[in-house]
């Protein structure tokens, strides 16, 4: 099985979108609201520069947001919290089973937590197990996929988590691919295959997801966030939009990193935003590499444009 925790990996520093009091094991909760936007993607395909969009245009910023304050604007659904407080149990003590028997009860009070619209980071495979998803329908308002050449998650990958090229390929293809948590904040999640994790959430109707390519918001930023804003039925601003853009681009955040460092930076790496352009991962894989991912996920890389009908990578 492979996994994505190498020693010393430090969790992303998150934080819950409001300061409701979580119930205890006993108590009752109230019903599920479709309120949660779930932020999707396999690691390191661009959610983080899709959460800073999120917070400079929702707040209207007139001055980019700080990356150190994003996990303020989203909830990340590996956080023990609110595991802890419906089993009674601190995170070491809940299993996987337990946890994933808890995710109904977590959704659906999380779907409570705020306002109409709140934004959850997921990095979670699709799958149910025992009767139960692993993402609730109730408590969903709708989705955002963000998908990205696995040449290019790869390499990424394999520099976040202080892997070596091969393991950071193993992880892509492998079903079993999981992140574990730290037993103390945070908890285990499946991610599975690159593959079936990209198609699995874009064939998810009851989630409403809108699938957006890593690649086609480099090139094309204004029209990518609009699609994004337009999804999630809030007020379209062009100048606002264009504006946000700017202040979550990649450049603006690697010069926040340079000043500050990032707490969703991996202890394995000397940086979060490191690079961040197409075709890195291509370069970096040998061709060995680059056919163990073609070969384990060609169904998917060909419906997202990263292979031609002969298997030939697209960039």
């Amino acid at each position: 099985m492979a996994t994505l925790t190498p020693p010393g990996f430090r969790p992303a520093t998150l934080g819950a979108p409001g300061a409701v009091p979580i119930p205890g094991q006993a108590a009752a909760l109230p019903p599920a609201r479709p309120t949660l936007v779930w932020l999707a993607s396999y690691p390191k395909s661009g959610n983080t520069w899709l959460r800073l969009f999120l917070a400079n245009y929702l707040l209207d910023r007139t001055e980019p947001y700080p990356i150190n304050q994003v996990h303020k604007m989203t909830f990340g659904d590996m956080l023990a919290e609110p595991y802890v407080k419906l089993a009674g149990k601190p995170a070491g003590a809940l299993d996987a089973a337990t946890i994933h028997r808890l995710k109904p009860r977590v959704h659906r009070l999380l779907s409570t937590q705020g306002p109409d619209l709140i934004l959850i980071k997921t990095h979670s495979a699709l799958f149910v197990e025992d009767g139960i998803p692993s993402i609730t329908v109730p408590a969903t308002r709708a989705t955002v996929y963000l998908v990205r050449n696995p040449f290019d998650v790869a390499d990424s990958v394999a520099h976040h988590y202080g892997l070596s090229l091969d393991d950071a390929v193993s992880s892509l293809c492998s079903p079993g691919s999981e992140l574990h948590g730290d037993g103390l904040r945070t908890l285990g999640q499946k991610i599975g295959a690159w593959g079936s994790h990209a198609t699995r959430w874009a064939d998810a109707r009851p989630l409403k997801p809108l699938v957006l390519r890593y690649e086609d918001m480099l090139r094309a930023p204004f029209d990518a966030f609009s699609a994004v804003i337009r999804h999630l039925g809030v007020t379209h601003d062009a100048a606002r939009i264009q504006r946000a853009v700017g202040f979550a681009s990649f450049e603006e955040a690697r010069s926040q990193e340079d000043r500050f460092e990032f707490l969703e930076r991996s202890l394995q790496a000397e940086k979060f935003f490191r690079v961040g352009r197409v075709g890195k991962g291509f370069e970096s894989l040998d061709e060995g590499q680059r056919r163990r991912l073609i070969e384990a996920n060609r169904e998917a890389m060909r419906r997202f444009g990263y292979l031609d009908a002969d298997d030939r990578p697209v960039l």
